[in-house]
């Protein structure tokens, strides 16, 4: 394939990129970066980012929350920012902090390397959850009024915050030796799509048992995006490949070769007015975008 001409990169970063959010109110990326900065970057001049908060440890994750965001460090601490720019700073989890979920009901759901759960509303802790055993909540999905949690123990499972059994009560979904990384719903087909260390796309029906496993990376899947009847998976090999959702077959892959990454990709986000752009990032401390359609098809794979 062709290098992409409308290829956009986002530089300013000192350290490698491990989230990234798209904000479509304000047409901006977020990152989150190793080098203890969240930046925004407008669209429309991505040339200059925009640091938003500072901190001496790496932010290692970040989600949107109305006109605001949280972000969570490598430290354990979470920072509130609203819209102004006031922060409130609470010490959350020991072992930093690698999962933030804005839930349906509203509030905010952290995960740390604690094996701990925690709400938060309107930027007060009003909940805790936590494993029996202290492995590192890597993944939050929400999924309805539950929410799919996953650890570093490479388990997943389907939990709903109102159960009394707590996460260890609840119902398995998934599993990857080494580490669950990443996850995605499919409501046509009613079964949840999971990456991990391991490499592989599995595939679990609503019970939880394992009916597809296929090897997808050469390294652990960290994040998956899915933009209509495609999915898209980024990997500690370097890479970003697309897969259908119907058929599960690899329809490209985007590289260093053709814009993209040239170490680990960390995170992974699609934006843009029509959410036709897709951000990715990683230990090179760039953010690589493109109109992934551009991507399609290419060969090789």
């Amino acid at each position: 394939m062709e290098t992409n001409d409308k290829e956009r990169t986002l530089s300013g970063h000192q350290g490698a990129l491990y989230d990234a959010a798209w904000n479509s109110t304000t047409q901006e990326w977020v990152t989150a970066g190793g080098d203890g900065v969240v930046a925004k970057w407008s669209f429309d001049d991505p040339t200059a980012g925009q640091a938003v908060l500072h901190h001496e440890k790496a932010f290692f994750c970040i989600c949107l929350n109305g006109d605001g965001l949280v972000a969570g460090t490598e430290d354990g601490e979470l920072f509130f920012l609203d819209s102004k720019g006031s922060v409130i700073r609470w010490s959350a989890h020991r072992g930093g902090v690698f999962a933030l979920l804005l839930h349906t009901n509203g509030r905010i759901y952290s995960g740390g390397g604690d094996g701990r759960v925690l709400e938060w509303t309107d930027g007060k802790l009003t909940g805790e959850w936590a494993l029996s055993s202290p492995d590192k909540i890597r993944t939050l999905v929400a999924h309805g009024s539950s929410i799919f949690v996953s650890s570093s123990n490479g388990e997943g499972r389907l939990w709903n915050p109102a159960d009394t059994a707590g996460l260890d009560g609840a119902p398995a979904m998934g599993f990857h030796e080494g580490g669950l990384y990443a996850a995605i719903f499919i409501a046509a087909k009613n079964v949840w799509i999971t990456g991990g260390r391991d490499g592989h796309l599995r595939v679990w029906d609503e019970t939880g048992e394992s009916i597809l496993s296929l090897p997808g990376h050469e390294g652990a899947i960290y994040r998956m995006q899915r933009t209509g009847d495609l999915i898209w998976t980024a990997s500690r090999d370097k890479t970003v490949k697309c897969w259908s959702v119907d058929s599960l077959q690899p329809l490209a892959k985007w590289t260093h070769r053709n814009g993209g990454c040239r170490r680990s990709v960390n995170a992974l986000i699609c934006g843009g007015p029509n959410l036709e752009w897709m951000l990715a990032g990683g230990d090179d401390r760039q953010g690589h975008v493109v109109e992934w359609l551009k991507l399609l098809p290419t060969d090789g794979l």
